[in-house]
């Protein structure tokens, strides 16, 4: 398998992101369901995560640590996400 995997490339199902994050499927879908996380779907209408999904659950999961709610979460991310499209 090539060690370049575009980020934003929609390649892990559900049961690898728990793996990769220590998550579990619930928790997944209620950060989806929240609007924190939006992955791809699959014909099958699985969902698909990327590499930037798995880092931004790694992101939330760091902000819940520190005692973030799910509304603050979505603050800081918004500005973020805000702050990157006015360098593009």
């Amino acid at each position: 398998m090539s060690q370049n995997v575009p980020k934003k490339q929609a390649c892990f199902p559900i049961r690898v992101v728990m793996e990769m994050t220590n998550l579990t499927a619930r928790q997944i879908r209620y950060y989806e369901e929240q609007g924190l996380i939006k992955p791809k779907r699959n014909e099958g209408n699985q969902r698909m995560f990327s590499l930037e999904d798995v880092e931004r659950f790694h992101l939330i999961r760091s902000y819940i640590e520190k005692g973030v709610n799910i509304a603050g979460i979505k603050a800081i991310l918004a500005t973020s996400e805000s702050e990157e499209t006015k360098r593009d």
